[in-house]
């Protein structure tokens, strides 16, 4: 049975999963034997402590692979390279490095440690391009406060990619990846979550520097409080096919930088959909192709808060379904003087158009509201107002499942967009809409009452292209026939001449044209 909130399965077998050593001339490091896959010879060595094994040989200009075996792998003062912190994973050097675990629910990192700090600190003390795969990261309930002051959580991240990577939390509104450096980071295939009764604070998060990027696909936020963030100076969030569910406070927030949503599925327990705000530092939020559906009514779906500051703010969403919220939007935006604009954009989407309004708001182009009739798992069922409804100029792409887009959903022979994550793909070869409407048939050109010679020629016609006839005179049989049609030797006295059109779909007019005339003697 088809799962749409998969988040793309976990890899295969664990052969599958480990891949062979790399690039040539690089060191594998096995941790902390895994001897089936890290055989004696051939260069690779194995190391006990994990933190040891990231700071190996890490600046001899090889490429690094470590390989993690199944089970958990706790960090403490033990495990330190110097100069770091004791509740933190921290590997130092410059070779690039990629580490693979066993698989997320078997290869599990974690610490011991009780300061708030960032569990895996990709960005301390290194220059390295570093890359994690099928593991679990549970931030332990030891850590003091979830990360309420200062910064604290799962990861910071510097350039680094995060593979099939699940980060869960034990302690009440910890961070997941709460800061990032640099650009390229990317977090894809894994979820944030809670667990034990903890739930995440930041879900995914660029921020914490300037200029720092976040790409999220294919991914699961669960439970958060502010899942979705972009909170620096020029820091930029890209969320592909993303799925949010549960979230407690906020969809999505900018606060500075840019965050932009493509394909996302966003469920709230009671919250603001998509929140933006800025003062001095420009803020852009946009949605495209996103359903947001709320479990309460106490917020609006959409929000712009612009007090002060030069900066302008702006909030864009486009072929997007947005539901059951309050009211549409609330744009607070003062004028003034030196203060920047603040701008709600909504165009072919589906959203309840009603809001306050003190900033500029474009909400004319496309939009409707109408219940979308969106199934369980937040796809369009046919005969969903919300089929066929998005941006009719825009190209093709794809869908949250990479179905393509668009479809011709309502089957009226035109591909538009559907409005959502969702494209509604019809099932099986796409016929013609079923035609039950007869055609209508009329005699162009026949005698008059009183015919001579005994010679009736007859001209006829359907008001449907590609109709046939059928012709009947009197009594005698109806038979296929064509305009015109000749009847000749005819008998003197009164006749009747009938003919139906029947059209391409094989309906017939139940009232033929008919026509009545005389041949004397």
């Amino acid at each position: 049975m088809r799962r749409r909130f998969r988040i793309v399965a976990i890899a295969g077998a664990l052969a599958g999963i480990l891949v062979g050593a790399g690039d040539a001339g690089a060191t594998v490091i096995c941790v902390p034997s895994f001897t089936a896959a890290c055989p004696e010879g051939s260069g690779n060595v194995k190391i006990a402590d994990l933190e040891e094994a990231m700071s190996y040989q890490a600046s001899d200009g090889k490429a690094d692979e470590i390989r993690i075996a199944a089970g958990t792998f706790t960090e403490n003062a033990s495990f330190e390279p110097i100069g770091g912190s004791a509740e933190t994973f921290e590997p130092t050097g410059s070779d690039a490095l990629t580490i693979v675990g066993a698989g997320r629910g078997a290869t599990f990192l974690t610490s011991a440690g009780t300061k708030n700090v960032y569990l895996i600190n990709l960005n301390f003390n290194n220059t390295r391009k570093i890359v994690m795969r099928d593991l679990t990261v549970r931030i332990p309930s030891s850590f003091p406060d979830g990360g309420g002051s200062g910064y604290g959580g799962a990861f910071q991240l510097d350039g680094d990619v995060l593979e099939r990577v699940d980060i869960v939390t034990l302690n009440d509104e910890s961070d997941g990846v709460s800061s990032v450096v640099g650009a390229g980071n990317v977090f894809r295939e894994g979820e944030v979550r809670g667990e034990g009764g903890a739930e995440i604070g930041n879900g995914l998060r660029a921020g914490g520097a300037a200029e720092g990027s976040l790409l999220v696909e294919d991914s699961r936020v669960r439970g958060a409080s502010w899942p979705l963030i972009a909170s620096e100076s020029g820091s930029h969030l890209t969320a592909r096919r993303v799925v949010v569910l549960d979230s407690r406070t906020y969809g999505a927030i900018a606060t500075r930088g840019a965050l932009d949503l493509e394909n996302c599925i966003i469920t709230l327990k009671d919250g603001v959909g998509l929140y933006a705000s800025a003062t001095s530092i420009p803020t852009s939020l946009s949605a495209d192709q996103v359903t947001i559906v709320n479990g309460g009514a106490s917020y609006p779906a959409m929000q712009i808060e612009k007090a002060s500051g030069s900066a302008d703010v702006t909030l864009s969403v486009s072929n997007s379904i947005v539901r059951g919220f309050s009211s549409g939007y609330k744009l607070n935006a003062a004028a003034g003087p030196g203060i920047g604009h603040g701008t709600l954009t909504v165009r072919y989407s589906n959203f309840l158009n009603t809001g306050t309004s003190s900033g500029i708001l474009d909400t004319g182009t496309g939009n409707i509201d109408a219940d979308p009739l969106l199934d369980s798992e937040f796809s369009l069922p046919l005969g969903s107002p919300s089929i066929d409804a998005g941006d009719p100029g825009a190209g093709a792409t794809t869908d949250f499942l990479g179905a393509p887009r668009p479809a011709d959903g309502d089957g009226d022979g035109v591909a538009v967009r559907d409005q959502g994550a969702y494209e509604y793909q019809p099932p099986g070869p796409r016929l013609p809409r079923e035609d039950t409407t007869p055609p209508q048939t009329t005699i162009v050109k026949g005698p008059g009452k009183a015919l001579a010679k005994g010679i009736a020629k007859f001209r006829f016609r359907s008001s449907e292209p590609g109709s046939h006839f059928r012709c009947k005179l009197d009594r005698r049989k109806a038979r296929a026939c064509k305009s015109p049609k000749t009847y000749r030797r005819l008998k003197r006295g009164k006749h009747v001449f009938r003919v139906w059109a029947i059209d391409s779909s094989g309906n017939k007019d139940p009232t033929p044209a008919k026509r009545r005339f005389r041949v004397p003697a």
